[in-house]
């Protein structure tokens, strides 16, 4: 004490000498730290440049005209495939009258019928699908999408009267939005719109398989199956006494065959040799042409004798796709 007391100038110097060096020792902690921060930003900056340096599409020159003519060829393509489905694309679907509607089903319902002829049992009250509308008239708002859906239930049924099934037991077509009054909602990402039928006939399995391959065709409309069943007409396999094969008719017998042609020798068959070896001025005997191999039978006339006429009961649901306008593309 006596000393600060005798040296006021020297401990007021020590005492703010002492002071500063706390104050710079702690400013020196805080940049150590900042500078710590700094330099941890710095390096991982630094290895993130160095990764994206070593990537194939780090913006280089070259690396961005191969990414651009990467982009415009991939824009090309899938404008090309676009193109494509355009003929499925109508570009409109504007509404018409209610009664020019009804008379193109009712124009519609008389050629399909006419295709599958007397020989083929339809459903009683059959319209092509459309039975809602034999008492009333359609919303004018849903006559646009109902006459391209009405074109392409026309084209399926034509196909399948072309099968020639034995009998069209049921036709459904589910209602569409604009029917009850509603409207379409497009989901995002959603490119065609679909108008599902769902039809029952019966036939061979020949009239399914070809009205099967008729609805994979793409001209001119565009079908999609989402759902098949076949059923056997029959609940129960076919027995062997259901398989009908066709009786051999007995041969002829000749009377050389019988035991008693030596008695009754064939009046038409030539004189025998006498004994003691044949005649050397008589002609030879003519060779008979060797019999016909009969050919192996049928494998599917086998099976059809075996099944009888048994057919099968088929019920598929389809979709007919209207695809939609087509957004702009973005420029590359």
């Amino acid at each position: 004490m006596n000393f600060i007391k005798s040296n006021p100038f020297v401990s007021a110097l020590a005492g703010i000498t002492l002071v500063v060096c706390g104050i710079l020792y702690f400013l020196a902690g805080k940049g150590a730290e900042k500078y710590q921060a700094s330099k941890d930003a710095f390096d991982a900056s630094a290895a993130a440049v160095a990764r994206a340096e070593a990537s194939p599409l780090y913006p280089t020159i070259p690396n961005r005209d191969g990414k651009r003519k990467a982009i415009v060829d991939y824009r090309d393509s899938i404008t090309e495939l676009r193109g494509l489905f355009d003929k499925y694309r109508p570009e409109s679907v504007e509404n018409i009258k209610p009664q020019a509607l009804t008379d193109r089903i009712l124009e519609a319902n008389k050629e399909v019928t006419a295709a599958f002829g007397t020989d083929i049992t339809l459903p009683t009250g059959f319209l092509i699908g459309f039975e809602s509308y034999q008492a009333q008239l359609a919303k004018e708002e849903a006559t646009g999408v109902l006459n391209y859906q009405l074109g392409g239930i026309k084209h399926a049924m034509l196909g399948l009267a072309a099968a020639r099934p034995s009998e069209v037991i049921r036709i459904h077509r589910p209602q569409l939005a604009e029917e009850a009054g509603g409207a379409f909602e497009r989901k995002p990402n959603e490119v065609a719109r679909n108008f599902p039928v769902e039809i029952t006939f019966k036939g061979s399995e020949s009239s399914a398989r070809k009205f099967i391959s008729f609805l994979g065709e793409t001209n001119p409309y565009y079908y999609v199956v989402r759902s098949m069943k076949i059923v056997n007409e029959k609940d129960v396999p076919p027995k062997v006494s259901d398989a009908k094969f066709e009786k051999d008719e007995p041969a002829p017998v000749s009377p050389q065959d019988s035991p008693f042609g030596a008695f009754f020798p064939d009046a038409d068959a030539p004189p025998a040799p006498a004994e003691g070896g044949a005649d050397p001025a008589a002609p030879a005997a003519p060779v008979a042409p060797p019999e016909p191999v009969e050919e192996a039978a049928d494998s599917s006339r086998i099976l059809a004798q075996v099944l009888g006429s048994e057919e099968v009961i088929v019920f598929v649901r389809f979709d007919t796709l209207m695809f939609l306008p087509s957004a702009e593309l973005p420029k590359p």
